[in-house]
């Protein structure tokens, strides 16, 4: 299964449960039909990834106050469940 969150974020699950979360970029090739990247992180979980996702985004944004932080997490915590169901409900 792969859930790709935005731009430059991808949450792919393994046969054997394992869920990596893997930084790449829009045009990046994919080698036999997998993304290829050097920046990928494994989980137990899906929250696992998400969590390190939102944390990982907010760190490269331009946020400048408690409220814009709020809004962002807030945002990308709801785009990540909604991509996670459809994913789920496909299956």
């Amino acid at each position: 299964m792969e859930i790709k969150l935005d731009s430059h974020y991808t949450i792919v699950g393994g046969r054997n449960g394992q869920i990596r979360l893997i930084k790449h970029t829009d045009n990046q090739k994919r080698k036999n039909g997998k993304i290829t990247s050097n920046d990928i992180l494994y989980f137990q979980t899906f929250g696992q990834a998400v969590k390190t996702y939102i944390k990982k985004s907010a760190n490269e944004s331009d946020i400048k106050s408690f409220e814009e932080l709020a809004a962002f997490i807030d945002g990308k915590l709801k785009g990540a469940e909604l991509k996670i169901n459809r994913q789920m409900e496909e299956k």
